[in-house]
């Protein structure tokens, strides 16, 4: 069981996330503005540089243009590139692609849930089958209907869905959406997964959360310790 700590803006945040025992860090970043808390290449550079060989250093994009993907990711290279835009503006083709380009570079393709939504109304299974050739990881994430990214809603969805994609491939899976320290055991017993992921409710709740340490180290620690003795 792995836990991933996502929102990491800076040097400090990512070391704290590793004293405590997280195994992975995400970071989103690139060069073209699109989402709220996003670093430069240069920002998310100096944290992968900094935290090389102690933990998994995974990257988020909502980009679908592979070439500006390219472009970041020769600028900051992680071990594990997570793609969180439509899943269907990238295909498995052009996710292979980026793997082609650079070679050792691992892909994370979250899955879009819609909360409330039957299972058998949803087109996740499809994706599943479509992204595991090229996927090294699956992100399962809650997506609202609005949205064109996935994730970063902190809205829990059905995780029997999540049971059913994990049941689904051999894919590792990680489960994300709504997660903190009071519901993530469930949410392991539930779906047996690979790993458990946070980033709206590990933050501050106060105006740290739009600041660069926006991590509140008392929600990481619980919500670690909480997963690793699930």
């Amino acid at each position: 069981m792995i836990t991933q700590i996502y929102g990491i803006r800076t040097i400090e945040d990512a070391q704290m996330v590793i004293d405590f025992g997280g195994d992975h860090i995400g970071v989103s970043y690139g060069q073209v503005k699109r989402t709220p808390g996003q670093l430069t290449c240069d920002q998310a550079k100096a944290i992968f540089d900094a935290t090389a060989g102690n933990v998994v250093r995974v990257g988020l994009t909502v980009s679908e243009d592979i070439d500006e993907i390219t472009s970041d990711l020769k600028l900051a290279l992680p071990d594990v590139m997570h793609l969180s835009g439509d899943i269907e503006g990238i295909s498995p083709e052009q996710a292979q692609t980026l793997k082609d380009r650079f070679p050792g570079l691992k892909i994370m393709q979250a899955l879009p849930v819609l909360a409330g939504v039957p299972l058998t109304e949803q087109p996740v299974l499809d994706y599943v089958k479509a992204y595991e050739k090229v996927a090294d990881f699956f992100l399962i994430d809650t997506k609202t209907p609005d949205a064109g990214d996935i994730g970063a809603t902190g809205e829990v969805h059905d995780q029997h869905i999540d049971a059913a994609i994990i049941d689904s491939t051999q894919v590792p899976c990680i489960i994300a959406g709504g997660l903190d320290d009071q519901n993530v055991a469930e949410a392991i017993h539930i779906t047996h997964p690979y790993g458990v992921d946070s980033f709206s409710l590990t933050n501050y709740d106060d105006e740290r959360a739009n600041t660069l340490r926006c991590k509140d180290p008392q929600k990481v620690e619980a919500f670690i310790k909480a997963a690793q003795n699930a």
